[in-house]
């Protein structure tokens, strides 16, 4: 655009000459200077302004920013089990990915490998998929179900597309699903590399603690009076 990164304003509205670029943002620029240009300078310094939906203002807001960096699409309906107040990251990007079937299970990779050996290393007799792996496979059933079939009672349930929808619990309760769900999702597949690079296989008692713990150690940490009582409903299930 002929503009120094130096240049000021005042700099800009004095002395820059209008021209229109092949790069379609630097003609919108150009259509910013111009009216500019018309009003004049006032006798004042020049200040930063961020930009905020339609207007400028004075301060930073990120998630402003970042809606300007992107482009907006379509809420998922399963977002709020995914995203939600006091997760851990990295269990909610696993369950994220999974949610997305954009982890790397053996179906996935045989789409661009076909030599790939595919069965699954916990079960070994059949392919593995998404929801084959979350919760169907026997290993990762008996993980599941060591932790959440007190809890869930009659709603429990290994098959991926049931384990989704269910919304119908009290705030708390909904809670300690969700992040049961998050924490064994990241424990299994983080159990399935581990066997898959030659590390000892742990059983799924073991898993089962891991993430028992892992609760336990959340619940504990969580001080909002709207999961008061979350740690003790966590252990009647036990």
């Amino acid at each position: 655009m002929g503009i120094r990164l130096e240049a000021t304003v005042d700099v800009v509205i004095r002395t820059h000459r209008p021209r229109r670029h092949r790069v379609e943002i630097f003609n919108e620029l150009e259509d910013h200077i111009e009216p500019m240009k018309e009003r004049g300078l006032v006798e004042r310094d020049d200040i930063k302004l961020w930009r905020r939906g339609d207007k400028y203002k004075s301060t930073f807001s990120s998630k402003e920013t970042w809606k300007l960096t992107r482009v907006p699409r379509a809420k998922m309906n399963w977002s709020n089990g995914i995203w939600f107040a006091f997760n851990t990251p990295k269990y909610s990007f696993i369950a994220w990915l999974a949610m997305l079937n954009r982890l790397a299970t053996g179906d996935m990779i045989q789409q661009w490998n076909t030599q790939h050996t595919s069965f699954c290393v916990f079960c070994n007799d059949l392919m593995e998929s998404r929801d084959h792996l979350f919760f169907v496979c026997k290993f990762s059933e008996e993980v599941w179900k060591g932790l959440t079939q007190n809890l869930l009672a009659m709603r429990y349930t290994c098959q991926w597309d049931q384990v989704i929808p269910m919304r119908c619990l009290i705030k708390t309760e909904l809670f300690i699903v969700r992040y049961v769900f998050q924490a064994s999702l990241y424990a299994i597949w983080r159990e399935r590399n581990q066997r898959k690079h030659g590390e000892g296989p742990m059983t799924p008692g073991h898993v089962i603690k891991m993430v028992d713990k892992n609760v336990h150690n959340r619940l504990s940490s969580i001080r909002d009076k709207a999961h008061t009582g979350g740690l003790s409903l966590w252990f009647g299930t036990r």
